[in-house]
């Protein structure tokens, strides 16, 4: 089945379904990408720096939510040094 009629389809039946069902068969039809470098220097960076700002806010939510001790570094394709630390203890 072909993207549009999939789209199709689900307009349709998503007057009788609710967000969740919805939500679900979006995210089917959507499908995984390959992992692979990104070639440009500009897209690979603005890239790298909105990954690792969710690295560092999942990192910080661990760090409150299981009440652990988290340290994250982190070098960008440009060699600049990122880092987190739940705590002082760790002496960075």
């Amino acid at each position: 089945m072909k993207k549009y009629q999939i789209a199709k389809r689900l307009e349709e039946e998503s007057k009788h379904m609710d967000l969740t069902t919805c939500t679900k068969i979006l995210i089917m039809v959507r499908g995984k990408e390959k992992m692979r470098r990104i070639d440009n220097d500009t897209s690979r960076q603005v890239t790298f720096s909105k990954r690792r700002n969710g690295l560092l806010k999942k990192a910080f939510e661990l760090s409150v939510l299981c009440d652990a001790e988290v340290a994250l570094i982190t070098f960008s394709p440009r060699g600049k040094l990122s880092e987190f630390a739940s705590s002082r203890g760790f002496g960075m």
